[in-house]
């Protein structure tokens, strides 16, 4: 029986993807797969009559087996996952993902190398600037694309960022060796393709920004530590991210929930697009989606 599902972006992203979108819909029809752009603005959720509500376009309307979830938004997505749709990425990764201090507390819990990170939010007051080594990084928890990311440059600067930061939840780094990292590309439990990601004038390498990229060969060690992190995940699609130490070693940096494919189209003629489509398929047909 032919699959139906959605794709759901938010009007403001979908408009910067267009073609990623074309891309997802024109091999959804190529596999035989019914795949159907929406809009997250024009959905309805809530309960009435004591049950779950789904309207879009203020209609009733029936949900297909699974969702393409191209928006952060851990509440909706876990609405169609209790109306019975299979979401890929699940409301677990979207919480956890889309919180950088969520990532590094569960990943730290695990023994996965990072760097030193506090966790800051408008509850906690006690906190010494002069305790931190500097420069340093701030980052807001739900910040994207190396958006919401500052350097700082001195304890002056920290204790000014602090006072400022009270009210948002922010995470505060060690500055490892800035302006280089290198995202693996998932799709289920296989890794796609690795990207080395560059930039000579920002401590941040994001390609959006100006960064250079170009495809990376992981080591065995680096193929390990992936594949463990990996393992605490269900994921339809992501990245995962990771800078270098100063002995070159690997450090785990974040989990990017709606990846873009940017730069391993630039770099590579690998069709990330089919490769989850084709999971997506196997894993809603029982199959083992990572044989």
């Amino acid at each position: 029986m032919k699959k139906k599902g959605w794709l759901i972006y938010n009007k403001e992203d979908s408009s910067r993807n267009s073609v990623f979108i074309e891309r997802l819909l024109k091999e959804a029809e190529l596999l035989g797969t019914g795949l159907e752009f929406m809009v997250k603005e024009s959905f309805t959720i809530g309960v009435k009559q004591h049950a779950l509500l789904l309207l879009y376009n203020g209609k009733q309307v029936e949900l297909p087996q699974f969702a393409i979830m191209r928006n952060i938004d851990e509440l909706f997505t876990a609405q169609l996952e209790l109306m019975g749709c299979r979401v890929y990425n699940s409301s677990y990764i979207s919480r956890i993902a889309n919180d950088k201090a969520r990532t590094h507390q569960l990943l730290a819990s695990k023994g996965f190398p990072m760097a030193d990170t506090y966790f800051l939010g408008p509850e906690f007051d006690f906190f010494c600037p002069g305790d931190f080594p500097v420069p340093c990084v701030v980052k807001e928890v739900q910040g994207r694309g190396g958006k919401e990311v500052f350097r700082v440059n001195s304890h002056e600067e920290l204790q000014d960022v602090f006072t400022q930061s009270r009210g948002k939840k922010v995470i505060l780094q060690k500055l490892e060796k800035p302006g280089k990292d290198v995202r693996v590309f998932v799709v289920g439990k296989k890794i796609v393709a690795a990207v080395l990601r560059e930039s000579h004038h920002d401590f941040r390498s994001n390609h959006s920004l100006g960064g250079s990229s170009g495809m990376y060969d992981l080591s065995p060690s680096q193929v390990k530590m992936v594949n463990g992190i990996i393992d605490l995940f269900d994921f339809g699609m992501a990245g995962i991210d990771f800078i270098f130490n100063e002995d070159g070693n690997f450090l785990f940096n974040e989990i990017e929930d709606v990846v873009g494919s940017r730069t391993l189209s630039l770099n590579s003629d690998i069709n990330i697009v089919r490769i989850l489509l084709e999971y997506v398929l196997k894993d809603l047909s029982g199959e083992r989606a990572d044989e």
